[in-house]
């Protein structure tokens, strides 16, 4: 097979501060998976998005979006030795209206791997990632408030706090539009993950693999610490991304991972704003139970 018509034989989709970053990093470990050399390409989304994105730094998101098909097949180049070939763009969950008719166009009907998570904690975690890059300037509930106005100024769809922990709408059009669908509960991946990479493997019908590693927890999120980490964190700086860079090029993510889970905080949410989201919440939670046909009453409490 000529290397440059490999092309990717499944995919996870999203959803992001999810789980996606830690599946994506143990299913690495396992000798049948290869991924593309970007970990997140989302080509498919771009084709339908307007750049620049408005956001503050989301010209740091732009810049790592792979725009053309031949620089995306070449991502995928030197995996032909592996029968499982992925890559984990985490928007295409978000644009689905848009990625699932040009995932099914180029890639065909390839299995699908989707993780979510209690609603709540999702958006409080996106909040809580652009934090500690250091581009969300509003507190939760102003960010809250601004986020439809936002959405609407061309903003990178990470900004959608509350609109992208909505999950039951796009679960649906993928399954409808595929034949294999795994849908990971981000609670089960972080309470047995040996077990839920196991279901994958299943799933994909790939042999089990013993060895994987799973001590890290990756992309931790939250206010950073202190005023050194509040510095290497941000993502305003063309300096400090350099350095972010080039950090990543040298030293494995695991370790960089390891240093990172203590320097970040999270503010403990109010009750009267926990209870709002509750409710908006509560409907998709519902309808993404019936859909999965799993009992989701733990993220109601």
């Amino acid at each position: 097979m000529n290397n440059h018509s490999l092309r990717p034989n499944f995919l996870i989709v999203g959803v992001a501060r999810c789980g996606t970053t830690s599946i994506y990093h143990y299913l690495k470990q396992h000798p049948q998976i290869g991924f593309s050399k970007k970990k997140e390409p989302k080509y498919f989304s771009s084709l339908h998005l307007d750049f620049p994105q408005k956001g503050i730094g989301d010209n740091t998101v732009d810049e790592k979006i792979v725009k053309s098909f031949e620089e995306y097949i070449e991502l995928f180049s030197s995996l032909g030795n592996y029968s499982a070939i992925g890559e984990a763009s985490s928007d295409y969950f978000y644009y689905y209206k848009n990625t699932i008719p040009e995932i099914k166009k180029t890639l065909g009907d390839v299995p699908i791997i989707i993780s979510i998570r209690n609603p709540l904690d999702r958006c409080y975690s996106a909040y809580n990632n652009l934090v500690r890059d250091g581009r969300e300037p509003l507190s939760f509930t102003r960010a809250l408030e601004e986020e439809e106005k936002r959405m609407k100024d061309g903003w990178d769809w990470m900004w959608a706090y509350k609109n992208g922990s909505l999950y039951a709408d796009a679960i649906r059009a993928f399954q409808e539009n595929f034949s294999k669908v795994k849908v990971v509960l981000f609670e089960d991946l972080q309470r047995n993950p040996i077990q839920v990479l196991g279901e994958i493997e299943d799933f994909m019908d790939l042999e089990s693999y013993k060895t994987y590693d799973v001590s890290i927890k990756y992309s931790p999120s939250g206010k950073p610490k202190n005023k050194l980490i509040k510095l290497i964190s941000s993502r305003n700086s063309k300096m400090v991304n350099t350095l972010r860079t080039t950090a990543l090029s040298l030293i494995p993510r695991a370790y960089l991972e390891k240093i990172a889970q203590g320097f970040f905080a999270k503010d403990q949410l109010e009750d009267s704003l926990k209870n709002d989201l509750k409710k908006y919440f509560l409907e998709d939670i519902e309808k993404t139970s019936h859909l999965l046909g799993v009992s989701l009453d733990k993220w109601k409490e």
